[in-house]
């Protein structure tokens, strides 16, 4: 049992140490048509309360847009500009299963998302626009690769240019149970475990999170060499903070306790085994003993008896017992 659930807690710090977190965790949300009745609570904030287990509209669990509408807008502010490596999104479906046949696919078709560092859709960047999924292609959910400095991921949807594409709803809906955004929490750093620092020839949106490389910087240098000048000084980066720190310290972690998980393999089995022979011994004592006492009790039992007899040599010397048999 302690290898079991030492496995399982080396586990979740292995993904803890490499994994992005969910930077749209409980963020400010709004949308463009928010559902009347607040009292069914549909609002923009539901889509990134973490919860995406129940996707009904009973559930309280997703956000909802009116009906009747030919445009449907939703964003969330990240409340920074921050380093975004993908974008995950769960839409309802009344816990029905999902495909052609579920009534809010065709509410899916045709939806865009844009990452941008104001709340105006036109000013940011294209992450996906949907152009080619039908009611039977269109996945739910579905992870969006979008590597990218942003503080505004935005959902975009309408229904405006008439004929629409088979398939498709009447009106644009936001019917969005959880989007969240993965990436660096912290403004300024980049790299699986978000530990390294931005350089200061880089410009904002134009980098790879996992490897740091910009395609051009304010100085003209390309590619790699800009990650060869001096450190940028950015505003909450500060690199010795206490997060900075134990981020830098993420992989010895992972690798101590990667020894110490084999090692505790190695001595729990040696004392399986010692267990073992220790029981196996106690069991060949015991049969021994057995053997030991029931030669014992055989002696004494044949001791006491008095019907045993000792058997001597019989002696005589009186021939007139014998008889001469003459022939």
């Amino acid at each position: 049992m302690d290898i079991i659930w030492n496995a399982l807690f080396f586990q979740r710090l292995l993904c803890l140490a490499i994994a992005y977190e969910n930077i749209a965790l409980n963020k400010q949300a709004w949308e463009r048509y928010p559902w009347k009745n607040e009292m069914l609570d549909w609002g923009a904030q539901r889509a990134v309360d973490g919860r995406k287990s129940n996707l009904a509209a009973s559930g309280g669990e997703c956000t909802i847009s009116d009906n009747g509408k030919s445009i449907a807008e939703w964003r969330v502010d990240l409340g920074n500009i921050l380093n975004i490596n993908r974008i995950f999104i769960q839409h309802r479906t009344d816990n029905f299963p999902w495909g052609a046949k579920n009534k809010h696919a065709p509410r899916f078709l045709g939806f865009s998302v844009i990452v941008s560092n104001t709340t105006k859709k036109n000013d940011g960047v294209l992450c996906f626009k949907d152009r080619n999924f039908t009611l039977e292609t269109i996945p739910n959910p579905i992870n969006i690769t979008c590597p990218n400095f942003a503080r505004y991921v935005i959902f975009y949807n309408n229904r405006t240019n008439r004929p629409f594409p088979a398939g498709y709803s009447k009106y644009a809906y936001n019917e969005l149970c959880e989007l969240e955004v993965f990436g660096c929490s912290k403004f300024g750093y980049y790299g699986e475990n978000c530990s390294i620092p931005w350089y200061e020839n880089c410009q904002l949106g134009l980098s790879d999170i996992k490897s740091g490389t910009r395609q051009s910087n304010i100085e003209g240098i390309e590619g790699q060499q800009c990650n060869k000048t001096h450190l940028l000084e950015i505003p909450h980066g500060d690199p010795d903070d206490l997060s900075s720190i134990l981020y830098s310290f993420a992989p010895l972690f992972a690798t101590l306790f990667v020894i110490s998980f084999v090692i505790n393999i190695i001595f729990t089995i040696r004392e399986c085994r010692n267990k073992l022979r220790f029981k196996n011994q106690n069991k060949s004592k015991a049969r021994n003993q057995q053997r030991v006492t029931a030669d014992i009790d055989i002696h004494e039992k044949v001791d006491a008896n008095t019907e045993y007899q000792e058997l001597t040599e019989v002696k005589t010397t009186d021939n007139s017992i014998y008889d001469e048999i003459k022939l």
